[in-house]
């Protein structure tokens, strides 16, 4: 007669090890999906590492860019300068042939050498961090052991800006019938808070009262906006603009309290160079004054017709704002020498407002992509 519980412990006794087996597959299956859920998150956190290294590098490849082959070396410097700022762990570089230029966001990219010799309408830059090995640990036997990242990032000069929050507190004042032509060179003179004499520079006064033009004004710049002229007369017009000028090539001569840490300098101080020497001084690494500051030799300013100056109240109209590069230190005769740069311009920090009445010289840099 046949026992079945008998049967029954006998047939448990032979599954016993299964279980064991059972349970150390789950185990390693669960411990592989672990442990390839912590690649995979390695690797979006490298991946997103290295895509912010490329966008940090073309932005500040493109707020380099200005029409001039000097403007193309420094965006290369620039770009390598920002990346290694990022500490990847796998060593990411950049070399020229990684950053390429174009007139159009969605044009030919080129190379630096080819948008040095034509650099006029090169607007965008794309940088291009080459494949990077990422080590891969859990993940290694269900995919390669290194998997390979790279990243693009493309930046340009933006549309004209509808605001300019840092100008420099000068004026220069032109007529309708003789207006100021970018590209050119210009000495203007001083002139009295009462004279709207056209070819000539006023300094600009804060709302609260006077200003010592040591540096720049934090304040709002637009088009069309009234902004007030300080009540001086023309010497005393003059005196300023040395103090403002000067302290820029490193001359504090002219002002008993200037120094070098309150008005730094520019970092090349060299007089009576064109503004495309002064680019490709900077694209070549070229300092002659550790203690300077990049740009500081660039203003942007308003423009303002003749016809606008209200010369009771003290105010005029701005017609644009535009960049000028000081080719010289305001002398004993207080010429004000400038160029006008008249080519699309980055400046520190401005705002795009759609619709609203551009400043076509002036731009910022944007990541477009």
């Amino acid at each position: 007669m046949n026992n079945p519980g008998r049967h029954m412990k006998a047939q448990r006794h032979g599954e016993r090890g299964s279980v064991l087996a059972v349970t150390a597959i789950g185990m390693l299956t669960l411990l592989l999906a672990t442990g390839l859920a912590v690649d995979i998150s390695h690797l979006y956190t490298a991946k997103a590492e290295l895509q912010n290294v490329a966008d940090a590098a073309a932005l500040a490849a493109a707020s380099q860019l200005n029409s001039t082959s000097g403007g193309i070396k420094l965006a290369v410097s620039e770009a390598t300068k920002s990346l290694n700022k990022y500490d990847f762990k796998n060593s990411v570089t950049l070399d020229s042939a990684d950053i390429t230029f174009a007139t159009n966001l969605n044009g030919t990219y080129v190379s630096q050498a080819s948008a040095e010799a034509s650099p006029a309408s090169v607007r965008f830059v794309k940088v291009t961090i080459p494949p990077k090995p990422v080590t891969m640990t859990f993940g290694a036997l269900a995919i390669n052991r290194t998997q390979n990242l790279t990243a693009t990032a493309t930046a340009g000069l933006s549309v004209g800006l509808s605001m300019n929050k840092f100008y420099t507190a000068y004026t220069f004042i032109e007529s309708t019938a003789s207006p100021l032509v970018r590209g050119s060179v210009y000495t203007l003179a001083p002139k009295a808070y009462n004279d709207s004499s056209p070819g000539s520079y006023r300094v600009l006064s804060e709302p609260g009262g006077d200003l010592v033009l040591a540096g720049t004004v934090h304040a709002y710049g637009y088009i069309g906006s009234s902004y007030t002229v300080m009540q001086l007369v023309s010497s005393e017009m003059c005196r300023y603009a040395r103090i403002g000028v000067n302290t820029r090539f490193g001359d504090y001569t002219v002002h008993p309290q200037a120094n070098a840490t309150d008005e730094p300098p520019d970092t090349i101080t060299q007089e009576n160079i064109t503004y495309a020497q002064y680019r490709t001084m900077q694209g070549d690494g070229v300092v002659q004054r550790a203690d300077g500051v990049r740009n500081r030799r660039i203003m942007t300013l308003p423009i303002a017709l003749n016809t606008t100056y209200n010369t009771s109240a003290r105010t005029v109209v701005a017609n644009r704002l535009a960049a000028f590069f000081m080719r010289r230190k305001v002398g004993a005769d207080c010429g004000l020498e400038v160029e006008y740069i008249g080519a699309p311009i980055a400046v520190p920090d401005g705002t795009y407002q759609p619709g609203g009445s551009q400043m076509s010289e002036l731009s910022i840099p944007v990541l477009y992509r």
